[in-house]
């Protein structure tokens, strides 16, 4: 683990005699290093690092950041693979390639300093493995820069619902408190959140029915170790799932010309390892009169994230009749546009 602490100074000079001027230099010798992201997922056929460079230079630093050149090392002079490791034994490598993403890292409608043409994502589709650890080497063929970082990787998690359908509103005219979702820890997570995804038909005709979807997140859970093999386990209460659809009224069920159908529930759980956990806490916003802030890092000679995460899904199950009649016209969602199947 490495901290590294940044305490912005300023410094004011003020003299009342013109005879004296003082000139500071704020700009310090260049230093090549890289800034690496990176989670590898065991299960996508895809895993993406960005590694981009800082940078340095005179005049306006968010002009600077609009020419790509500035923060892009040149594909052509890097060496880039991942080790694979056994334990201790190396076993093979994986060379990533490069491929530019032309306006398509920053979202539609998303704003940033940075440019958006020519970013590059360095990649490779080769599968990983479950059973092995990673390290990430980053190299410079033109200057030697070196920069590195290791992960292991999380293993596919169990999930599982228990009831076979889902239930928010009970035979007794209660909302219910008893909806348990559970999983398995797995070796290597640290973090674990679960969604659920409540799926709903969306219609004005019914030959013109469109399948959607809205997730709802959970603040995430902590294991006490990444040895994994613990039960975990998040209650969901029946009324909260329907102030929670109350809430998305403006963004998803504003059109009162559409009709729609609960149709289906289903949780995800994303776990990820201690490095990223780490990091995500310690860049969490909080309050502080202090300037100074950790910055973590696990890149050796670098700095950024590399770890490790993974998401796993349960099967899609129906909802209980008595929660599709809530939906429709109970007192937080009455006003949604849902009926009854």
């Amino acid at each position: 683990m490495k901290l590294k602490y940044f305490t912005i100074i300023v410094i004011a000079i003020a003299s009342i005699f013109n005879a004296c001027k003082t000139d500071v230099d704020v700009i310090a010798p260049y230093r090549e290093t890289a800034v690496i992201y990176g989670l590898l997922d065991v299960s996508q056929p895809i895993q993406y690092i960005k590694i981009n460079k800082v940078f340095l230079g005179q005049g306006d630093a968010y002009a600077m950041a609009q020419n790509p050149d500035s923060s892009n090392f040149n594909p052509d002079d890097m060496n880039i693979y991942l080790e694979k490791y056994n334990g201790t034994n190396f076993i093979g490598s994986i060379t990533l390639k490069d491929t530019t993403f032309k306006d398509t890292v920053l979202l539609d409608g998303q704003t940033g300093n940075f440019s958006k043409q020519n970013n590059i994502i360095y990649y490779t589709k080769e599968l990983l493995e479950s059973e092995v650890s990673y390290k990430l080497k980053v190299e410079n063929k033109k200057t030697g820069y070196k920069a590195e970082a290791s992960t292991n990787v999380i293993k596919k998690i169990q999930v599982e619902s228990g009831s076979s359908v889902f239930s928010f509103f009970g035979t007794n005219n209660k909302y219910t408190t008893n909806n348990t979702m559970r999983w398995t820890s797995q070796t290597n997570g640290k973090i674990y959140a679960l969604t659920f995804r409540f799926h709903y038909k969306e219609f004005k005709n019914v030959n013109d029915t469109v399948l959607k979807y809205v997730d709802w997140s959970f603040s995430p859970q902590y294991e006490s170790n990444t040895n994994g093999g613990n039960e975990m386990e998040k209650k969901i209460n029946g009324e909260d799932f329907y102030t929670f659809l109350k809430s998305l009224k403006s963004q998803y069920f504003s059109d009162n010309t559409m009709k729609r159908i609960g149709w289906r529930g289903q949780i995800f759980v994303t776990a990820a390892g201690e490095e990223f956990q780490i990091y995500r806490d310690l860049n969490a916003p909080y309050s502080s009169n202090f300037q100074e802030k950790p910055i973590y890092t696990n890149i050796e000679n670098g700095i950024g994230i590399f770890s490790t995460r993974i998401t796993t899904s349960g099967d899609p199950k129906p909802f209980s009749s008595f929660s599709l009649t809530e939906l429709a016209n109970g007192k937080y969602t009455n006003d949604l546009g849902f009926i009854k199947p």
